[in-house]
């Protein structure tokens, strides 16, 4: 039986709310393994002079544990 464990993030990027979520999971990949899926649960932007600056987002990503993590 798999054991799934589920972790929050906040991630910003001043590209785009694609590139803050392959942030958030190329982070996570640094000490999880068996990345499984990612949530995006809310988007926000930063708005400076009439135009975005900056890209944030709540995500969720599950993983499956295993002896390492």
């Amino acid at each position: 039986m798999a054991l799934i464990k589920i972790i929050e993030l906040l991630v910003e990027s001043d590209k785009s709310w694609e590139d803050a979520a392959e942030k958030a999971v190329e982070k996570a990949s640094e000490t999880l393994h068996n990345i499984r899926s990612i949530w995006v649960r809310n988007l926000s932007a930063q708005v400076q002079k009439g135009k975005i600056i900056s890209w944030q987002l709540n995500c969720k990503i599950s993983f499956e544990k295993d002896e390492n993590n």
